[in-house]
């Protein structure tokens, strides 16, 4: 069994972020300063965005379909979620939202899943080929 690649080991190093980095660090600062600090989902997408995914995948028709879905239904409750935030059009109770969340959570867990078995098939499969 492999372990998952650990995000804090990893940094992302492309040039092309530090000027985005140093905008969202002015962003989190200003926010913080209205309260509880927010969730840094650009700094999990950093972290996740520089491991892990390292050989060249081939999915099967059901890997992608599976991935698919699953990102519709993010994409669903994402809607959601932005239409009942304050200024929304709409307002839901908390365990609702709260249940949302759980399920974009479990649904970004699953479709990261599926990707992570294709990248551990296709490792030795690639390693195979360097060495023919």
């Amino acid at each position: 069994m492999t372990s998952k690649p650990n995000p804090a080991a990893c940094v992302d190093a492309s040039p092309d972020t530090s000027r985005l980095d140093t905008a969202h660090a002015e962003a989190i600062h200003a926010i913080a300063g209205q309260g509880e600090p927010p969730l840094d989902i650009h700094e999990i997408c950093r972290l996740r965005r520089a491991c892990g995914l390292t050989e060249d995948l081939a999915l099967t028709a059901c890997e992608a379909q599976a991935i698919n879905t699953r990102l519709y239904g993010m994409s669903a409750i994402s809607a959601l979620l932005v239409g009942a935030d304050e200024d929304g059009p709409f307002k839901l109770s908390k365990w609702l939202q709260g249940g949302l969340h759980s399920a974009l959570y479990a649904l970004t867990e699953d479709a990261q899943a599926v990707l992570h078995r294709a990248h551990e098939k296709a490792a030795p499969a690639h390693k195979g080929s360097a060495t023919a």
